[in-house]
């Protein structure tokens, strides 16, 4: 039984038309101990019916460590996104976005647009915050802390998206909170959305992009 409608597939499938490129769904799993793995293939299994272009690569956690440590992957269920053109054979581009847990409920608007990036969109940052993201000269980590029912937790999760796509320096992790509770303590989230940069800056809610690049490249913006 398909868990989106028609008219949601028929939607899907015009938006995934305009992609440009061929999308890897690098999907981390496990047979034991892992609730949510099922139910997260069978949310991806939807997608490569709308579009050639979108590919799963299923990866046994427990079997292939050097590939779950080649995605910064440390649990399951999880995904990462990587891409190539129609006709390359070579390695795949990852486009460091990656998600830990089941992208079900709003978490699902998140995974649609990671796609829709990784696939060749243009990011839809203002040149204001591409020309901030210049400075980033080192590798940093965004941790976007989300749960399945909040309605803007996808806006925080796409603009930190968009950054990895705009700069080579960064990752983003779509983290849905509830199914790691080790990870809502570590990170003190008790309202979502919540992002923490590199461990140490923590930006909270769904605020306005100029805000969100501000606090989230602070860093690399502050006076010495």
């Amino acid at each position: 039984m398909a868990l989106l409608t028609p008219e949601d597939q028929q939607q899907l499938r015009a938006d995934f038309a305009q992609m440009s490129r061929r999308v890897h769904l690098i999907f981390f799993t496990q047979t034991l101990d892992c609730e949510t793995c099922l139910q997260t293939r069978q949310i991806l299994d939807e997608l490569p019916q709308l579009s050639d272009r979108i590919v799963i690569d299923e990866v046994n956690f427990i079997l292939d460590p050097a590939r779950a440590a080649q995605y910064g992957i440390d649990r399951v269920p999880a995904i990462a996104l990587a891409s190539a053109a129609d006709d390359a054979t070579g390695p795949l581009e990852d486009s460091r976005i990656r998600f830990l847990g089941i992208p079900a409920g709003y978490e699902f608007i998140a995974l649609i647009q990671a796609i829709l990036i990784a696939g060749g969109r243009s990011p839809n940052l203002t040149e204001a915050s591409r020309q901030q993201l210049t400075a980033v000269d080192r590798p940093i980590t965004l941790k976007v802390f989300s749960t399945p029912t909040c309605p803007h937790c996808p806006r925080a999760a796409l603009l930190a998206f968009e950054m990895a796509a705009a700069s080579p320096f960064v990752t983003s992790y779509a983290v849905e909170v509830t199914e790691y509770p080790d990870l809502a303590r570590r990170y003190r989230v008790t309202g979502v959305p919540k992002t923490v940069v590199d461990e140490q800056v923590e930006i909270l809610g769904a605020v306005p992009e100029d805000a969100f690049i501000e606090q989230a490249l602070s860093s690399f913006t502050s006076p010495s």
